[in-house]
């Protein structure tokens, strides 16, 4: 009977040996799925999405396409420098085409000025692809000097160096 009884401690001894090198694995997989999540959340969102176009001319019946555009949104930010606490660094991304394609459309023009021509051919772009790349700059004359340093009116620092 006490052979019994150790073959039953020895089993429970391995069962719980067998959980505390199985629970830290468990935790740290929960963990990377939910930093997985948390990052893919805040990852840009710029893709290329399906839309129809109305190609409008004067005189002309306007006429509905399928084409695509660029939707979505990037990371941008404005900070304080690292290095020089008196600036600003800014990174701003919009999401923008890369790459695109050209068609020409005809378009009927029943309406069209005498001399001018009924068939009316007319050249619209699409973007092939879509991705976060640098906003137009932004020219130093539109910033504010305040979004630069908040510096106070007499030129001093509002903060103790």
């Amino acid at each position: 009977m006490s052979s019994f009884t150790y073959n039953k401690q020895a089993t429970s001894t391995t069962k719980h040996s067998s959980r505390n090198k199985v629970l830290p694995f468990l935790l740290a997989s929960i963990t990377l799925v939910i930093l997985g999540l948390v990052s893919d959340v805040r990852a840009d969102e710029c893709h290329l999405t399906p839309v129809i176009h109305v190609l409008q001319y004067p005189g002309c019946i306007p006429k509905p396409i399928p084409s695509f555009a660029c939707t979505g949104k990037c990371t941008s930010y404005v900070q304080v420098s690292g290095s020089k606490l008196w600036q600003t660094e800014r990174s701003c991304m919009c999401c923008q085409e890369s790459g695109e394609r050209e068609a020409t459309v005809s378009l009927l023009c029943p309406k069209a000025a005498p001399g001018e021509p009924k068939l009316r051919r007319v050249v619209t772009r699409a973007p092939v692809d879509c991705m976060c790349r640098p906003c137009t700059a932004v020219e130093e004359s539109a910033v504010m000097p305040q979004e630069i340093a908040r510096f106070l009116d007499d030129g001093s620092f509002p903060f103790k160096i």
